[in-house]
C-alpha cells in the first residue's frame, strides 16, 4: 500500500497539489522562524498559518518518529498533532505561558499535551520509564484542525535552537511516498491469568462483604507480538478506522514505542468557565443483529448490579464537581453509549466553575473516578496495588490537550502500549456485589476486541 501525509480529497483539489501547497506553506513557516526574535522568559512566540484540508493522522504518519503525539475529540470538532518538543512542563504550568506580541495576529493559544499517570505514588515498571516525562509537552510544530480551519503552528519558546526547528519543517515540506506493509499481530496465550483474575475477584468480593470496599475495578493485559516493527501511527489510524466514535490518542516518546488507544470516556471537558464530565460505567457487547443489541441494551439499563456500579461514579462526580462550582447540572437517567464492540450507561454532568478554578484542580478532584478505580477511591486504589500484578502506568490516567482557553481530558482506557514489536493492551471491569469472576473476565475480553481484530 503507497501511502504519505496527503490523502486524495474529495474536491477537484488532488492530493498532490494539496501537498505542493502545503509545502510551500511550510517553507514560509520556515522564514519566518529565522526572523523572529527570541521570546522573553516565560514566553511562548507562535507562528502560525492556514493550510489546505489534510489528513491530520496520515500527515503524522509521513513526520519524523520519536516526539510525535495527537488528540481528536470524540465529536471530531477538534483535532490537534504535535512534533518535537518546545517544553516539558507540570501539569498546571500551561496555564502561566503567555504569548509574546511577535506571535502572528490572531493566534490561537497555544496547546499542551498532558498525560498522567493513573497512580502517580506506585512504584513504575521499567517499560513505564520513558513515558515520565510525558505530563505537559507544548509541541514545537503543532497541526490543529477546528471544525472545518486547518493550521499548522511553530511554538517559540527561550531555549528553541531555530536551526532544528527550520530542519523539521524541511523534513515535514518533504511529501514522503513510501511502501508500507502492516505486520502481522500474533497473540500470546494469557496463561494462567484467568485464574489469577479468578483470585483478584474473588479478594476484591471479600472486601466488598467485609464493606471495606463498594466497587474495585481490576484490570489486566494482553500482549501480543508483530512480525516487524510496529508504527504506532498506523495502528492507531486501524484502531480509529473500526472505532468511529471515541477520544483519539497517541503519546510517542521514543522510535517505536508510544501509548495509543480510542477511549468512550471523557474525565473533564472546559470552556472557560464551563466544565463538562460523566459517568461512563455498565457494560454490555454489541448485539449480532438490530434485536440483539436493543435487547442486550435493555438488558444493561434495567441491570439493578450494573445500575448499582454506575452510580457509583454518578455520585463521585457529582461530588467532586459541587465542591468547584456554583451550579450543576446533572442527567435524571442514564442513556446507552454505544460502540463498536461494546455499550455502556452513561450520564451527563455540566458545571459553572467558580472564579479561579483551575484545570490541574479539575483533574485533582476528577481523578480518578470509580469507572476506572472503584469506591471509595482511596482503598480502592490501595487493593489495587495489592491485586493487580502489574504498574498501570499511563493506561486509566487523564490524557488529553489544554490550554488557557479550555480542556479536553479524557481517561485513558481502551488503550495500549507499544515497544518496538510488542503491543499490550489493558482492560478493565468493575466489580461490586454479585460480580461473577468469570463473567468479568468476558466482558474484559470484549473491551479487547478492538486489538483482536488487529490480529486477524
Amino acid at each position: 500500500m503507497t501511502v504519505g501525509p496527503f490523502h486524495r480529497l474529495p474536491s477537484a483539489t488532488t492530493a498532490d497539489d494539496t501537498a505542493k501547497t502545503l509545502s510551500a506553506r511550510l517553507h514560509d513557516l520556515a522564514s519566518r522562524v529565522q526572523c523572529c526574535a527570541t521570546p522573553m522568559s516565560g514566553e511562548v512566540v507562535r507562528l502560525e498559518i492556514d493550510v489546505e484540508p489534510t489528513d491530520i493522522l496520515l500527515w503524522l504518519r509521513g513526520a519524523p518518529a520519536g516526539t510525535r503525539r495527537y488528540f481528536r475529540d470524540r465529536s471530531s470538532k477538534l483535532e490537534v498533532a504535535g512534533i518535537g518538543i518546545a517544553r516539558r512542563a507540570l501539569f498546571g504550568e500551561h496555564e502561566t505561558l503567555r504569548m509574546a506580541r511577535a506571535s502572528t495576529e490572531g493566534s490561537r493559544e497555544p496547546i499542551h499535551f498532558t498525560a498522567q499517570p493513573f497512580d502517580a505514588t506506585r512504584a513504575r515498571d521499567a517499560a513505564w520509564n520513558a513515558f515520565e516525562e510525558s505530563s505537559c509537552v507544548l509541541p514545537l510544530v503543532e497541526f490543529r484542525r477546528e471544525g472545518e480551519r486547518h493550521l499548522i503552528a511553530v511554538n517559540l519558546i527561550e531555549d528553541n535552537a531555530r536551526e532544528e526547528i527550520v530542519c523539521l519543517l524541511a523534513r515535514l515540506a518533504e511529501p514522503s511516498r513510501v511502501c508500507v506493509v502492516e505486520p502481522a499481530l500474533i497473540r500470546e496465550s494469557d496463561g494462567d491469568g484467568e485464574a489469577r483474575w479468578t483470585r483478584a475477584v474473588r479478594a476484591g468480593l471479600d472486601e466488598i462483604r467485609a464493606g471495606t470496599l463498594r466497587k474495585i475495578v481490576l484490570a489486566r493485559t494482553r500482549r501480543y507480538l508483530a512480525s516487524g516493527a510496529l508504527d504506532p501511527v498506523a495502528v492507531l489510524s486501524r484502531l480509529a478506522s473500526r472505532e468511529l466514535r471515541g477520544f483519539r490518542f497517541l503519546v510517542e516518546v521514543g522510535e517505536g514505542r508510544a501509548f495509543l488507544g480510542v477511549t468512550p470516556e471523557r474525565l473533564v471537558s472546559r470552556t472557560g468557565r464551563v466544565a463538562r464530565s460523566e459517568a461512563v460505567a455498565g457494560t454490555r457487547p454489541r448485539g449480532v443483529d438490530a434485536v440483539a443489541d436493543r435487547l442486550l441494551g435493555e438488558s444493561l439499563l434495567a441491570s439493578q448490579k450494573d445500575r448499582r456500579e454506575h452510580e457509583f461514579v454518578v455520585e463521585r462526580v457529582r461530588e467532586a464537581l459541587v465542591s468547584c462550582s456554583t451550579s450543576l447540572r446533572v442527567d435524571a437517567e442514564p442513556r446507552l453509549l454505544r460502540l463498536a464492540y461494546v455499550q455502556h450507561l452513561a450520564t451527563r454532568v455540566q458545571a459553572e466553575l467558580r472564579a479561579g478554578t483551575s484545570d490541574t484542580d479539575l483533574v485533582r478532584l476528577l481523578h480518578p473516578t470509580p469507572a476506572v478505580a472503584g469506591a471509595p477511591i482511596v482503598p480502592a486504589i490501595q487493593a489495587l496495588r495489592a491485586y493487580e500484578p502489574f504498574d498501570r502506568g499511563l493506561y486509566a490516567g487523564p490524557i488529553g490537550v489544554v490550554s488557557r482557553d479550555g480542556a479536553e481530558i479524557a481517561v485513558a482506557i481502551r488503550s495500549a502500549r507499544l515497544d518496538g514489536d510488542a503491543l499490550v493492551a489493558f482492560a478493565g471491569a468493575g466489580i461490586v456485589e454479585g460480580s461473577d469472576p468469570a463473567e468479568e473476565w468476558r466482558e474484559t475480553g470484549h473491551k479487547l476486541l478492538a486489538f483482536e481484530r488487529l490480529a486477524t
